[in-house]
């Protein structure tokens, strides 16, 4: 490369004014009380009729409070679910699953996932919500019991009437037995 080649970039420089700006001041000040005198007011190049204004409001504080709340709810309820306490013992915790009417294991899941996973149901249900399952379980097996019992009720006369005939006939033959 030749000296010819090399392209030189001169800077302009900003261009000073001396003097004031007091001159043009003074025309602005003068044009804006004439404007004042004819009832013609600056609006900063806007014309006030073209602004809309609407009187609908929306409550963003509700729709915030709702989104807020239900936040602040999923923070309590995860707390909660590292607060609660669950056995480490397998076999007690797939029973506690079976009690929730949850699937006992899931495809692939261990023994530590199965532990989170009634964590978080019981985080969601209550940490009393296995005891109440019983006693719920406990007063079914109850109620069919009492289904079960003897019962009796009065039958029609003709029924009666059927059955001494039959123990007329069968008594004396058993007693000769």
């Amino acid at each position: 490369m030749s000296d010819d080649d090399d392209v030189v970039f001169v800077k302009k420089t900003k261009q000073v004014h001396y003097g004031s700006l007091e001159e043009q001041e003074k025309a602005r000040l003068a044009a804006l009380a004439a404007a004042a005198r004819d009832g013609v007011e600056d609006t900063g190049g806007k014309d006030l009729g073209d602004i809309q204004v609407s009187s609908e409001y929306m409550d963003l504080e509700d729709e915030m409070s709702k989104d807020k709340k239900a936040l602040l709810e999923e923070f309590e309820r995860r707390r909660k679910a590292r607060q609660l306490n669950v056995s480490t013992d397998d076999d007690e915790v797939r029973r506690s699953l079976r009690q929730l009417g949850e699937p006992v294991c899931l495809f692939g899941e261990g023994p530590a996932e199965r532990r989170v996973r009634l964590r978080d149901l019981l985080s969601y249900l209550g940490e009393d919500a296995i005891h109440k399952k019983l006693e719920e379980e406990e007063a079914r097996i109850e109620r069919e019991r009492d289904r079960e019992g003897t019962w009796y009720h009065e039958g029609p006369p003709a029924l009666r009437a059927a059955r001494r005939a039959i123990a007329r006939y069968s008594l004396p033959r058993a007693k000769e037995r």
